[in-house]
């Protein structure tokens, strides 16, 4: 059975503070306090084991801040809503707390009233908004997995990869699949399907609201059936898009599509780390080159380092780690596709490489054969 209180996870550097709020909420009924953080790592690690219902995430903290951290929360417990907390009124951190998906930000210090009253009706809406999506779609929906196609090396085929996947997905499987284009200063995703963006991912972001809704309405549609959240117009316009933005278009895309794949850009930038963070799988490409190789390698020790549960298991080559699948490239085919903005699985779908891109998608991707933390990896001969 349910509990019938609301479970609270309180996370607050300040010892003091954590136990006067457990103190203001024992002081009213239907509220259950499960535990306290210190920081943000310790209440990232706390939802995982107690899932609570309400985190009240306070935003200055050392180390990671609130706001990132409730990005976090966000994008992997999005179940768990979170309230957060500040000594700072100002307007601009209230913006950006409900853009990294805040349901509530309370002013310290507040009374006991303003507190029950913020979390009552915090998980009021959020029972509402599970019952309207219940009753819409007759079941639970599985968020979607996040797919990232990155090389620290350009030129190596990601937008190629990464729209051809996004089609086989739609065409083969009759997935739902968002294919967004992170190379924010040079991206080419409309160029190879042909379409012709008016308001970007830059235009996006300046939106007072980032919900589901707003998002839809700057998805462009492919007629294979991909929705495509396109790069900004201009490479100056790519500073507008930050981290924090990132994380919550991609949790948000996650309860919309069944697939969201990522054409990411050749760098490790804070933008590229948060959607790396928020990707359930990497295919990590190159070429057969050594500066290709040396990049993939520095590359896989920085992921690995980051904990994105890179395993080097054998040696092969420079790398030091088993490729995991091999795409034979076809310079022709592959350029004339792009030249005429139709991914090659739907042009040409009996060709070799169309072949591959079908079977890329089948091994890693399809539920029954997909293979957790497993890295695909783009060889060219």
């Amino acid at each position: 059975m349910p509990r019938k209180d609301i479970t609270v996870l309180i996370v607050d550097d300040a010892a003091d503070t954590r136990s006067s709020i457990r103190r203001l909420l024992g002081l009213s009924g239907g509220m259950e306090v499960v535990g306290e953080a210190a920081n943000a790592a310790e209440a990232l690690e706390k939802i995982g084991q107690l899932s609570p219902q309400v985190v009240l995430m306070d935003v200055n903290m050392p180390g990671m801040d609130g706001i990132t951290a409730t990005a976090k929360v966000n994008s992997t417990y999005p179940d768990t809503a979170v309230i957060v907390m500040s000594v700072q009124g100002e307007i601009e951190y209230l913006r950006k707390a409900m853009m990294a998906g805040a349901k509530d930000y309370l002013v310290k210090p507040f009374g006991v009233d303003e507190l029950v009253d913020g979390i009552q009706k915090v998980w009021a809406r959020e029972l509402e908004r599970r019952a309207q999506f219940s009753a819409s779609t007759g079941l639970e929906k599985t968020p979607g997995q996040v797919v990232a196609v990155f090389s620290p090396k350009g030129g190596v085929g990601k937008t190629t990869l990464a729209v051809n996947v996004a089609a086989a997905l739609v065409s083969e499987h009759k997935a739902k699949v968002c294919l967004v284009d992170l190379s924010l200063q040079f991206g080419d995703v409309c160029v190879f399907l042909s379409l012709v963006p008016r308001r970007t991912m830059s235009d996006l972001v300046s939106e007072s609201t980032l919900d589901a809704g707003t998002i839809a309405s700057y998805l462009i549609p492919h007629s294979s059936g991909i929705k495509v959240l396109p790069a900004p117009l201009s490479p100056e316009y790519a500073e507008y898009v930050v981290p924090e933005h990132v994380t919550r278009i991609l949790a948000l895309c996650r309860t919309m599509f069944d697939y969201v794949v990522l054409d990411m850009p050749a760098s490790f930038d804070e933008v590229t780390l948060a959607a790396l963070d928020a990707a359930d799988k990497v295919f990590l490409l190159g070429n057969m080159d050594m500066a290709s190789l040396k990049n993939m390698k520095v590359a896989l020790e920085l992921m690995g380092r980051l904990a994105y549960g890179i395993r080097f298991a054998d040696l092969e080559g420079a790398l030091a780690r088993k490729v995991d699948f091999y795409i034979h490239h076809e310079d022709i085919p592959a350029m004339l596709a792009a030249n005429r903005g139709v991914p090659l699985v739907l042009n040409q779908p009996d060709n070799k490489l169309a072949k591959r891109f079908r079977e890329l998608v089948n091994e890693h991707l399809m539920p029954k054969r997909r293979k957790e933390g497993a890295v695909g990896l783009w060889r060219r001969r």
